[in-house]
């Protein structure tokens, strides 16, 4: 699968689907699946969950999250997010996706990110953006391979302004 560079520790894949709807002005995330995620907690595998955060410019707008599933490290979400988006805007948003082990104890684990839109966290992301303007109203789906924060971090703006 699409690794980039050297990702010394497998994070993971995301398996997402995007769609951009012009005359509502609304950006719809699909997150399908995630597989072969980094255990975060070895005694009882990972309660994983997404967060999903649009990020305009570099102003955070709006965060949304999927349920958490209970010891896997390969779960299916297969749920919907709408993001209110004009065309205007369009070129200035960035989606950050960030899997976290949900922890009870203390605050969650952080297993992997990455970022799609103006601010790209790589290549696959990029193009996954850019099929995604070239087709409205039809769904996109694409696998990703998760990255640090570490990295994130360093090549996408969008990723220092979310938690």
């Amino acid at each position: 699968l699409g690794t980039f560079g050297s990702n010394e520790v497998e994070l993971g894949e995301l398996l997402l689907s995007l769609n951009y709807l012009p005359s509502a002005g609304r950006l719809n995330v699909d997150v399908i699946r995630a597989k072969q995620l980094l255990q975060t907690d070895v005694s009882q595998g990972s309660d994983p969950f997404v967060k999903i955060q649009l990020v305009h410019g570099l102003k955070l707008v709006k965060t949304k999250k999927t349920s958490f599933l209970r010891g896997t490290i390969d779960p299916f979400y297969n749920e919907s997010f709408s993001f209110k988006v004009p065309q205007e805007e369009l070129e200035n948003a960035s989606l950050v996706f960030t899997v976290f082990g949900h922890n009870m104890k203390s605050s969650n684990d952080f297993i992997g990110r990455i970022v799609i839109g103006q601010y790209s966290s790589g290549p696959s992301e990029s193009n996954h953006w850019r099929r995604m303007l070239n087709t409205h109203r039809t769904a996109v789906e694409q696998w990703h391979s998760l990255r640090s924060r570490a990295e994130c971090d360093r090549v996408s703006p969008a990723s220092l302004e979310v938690t």
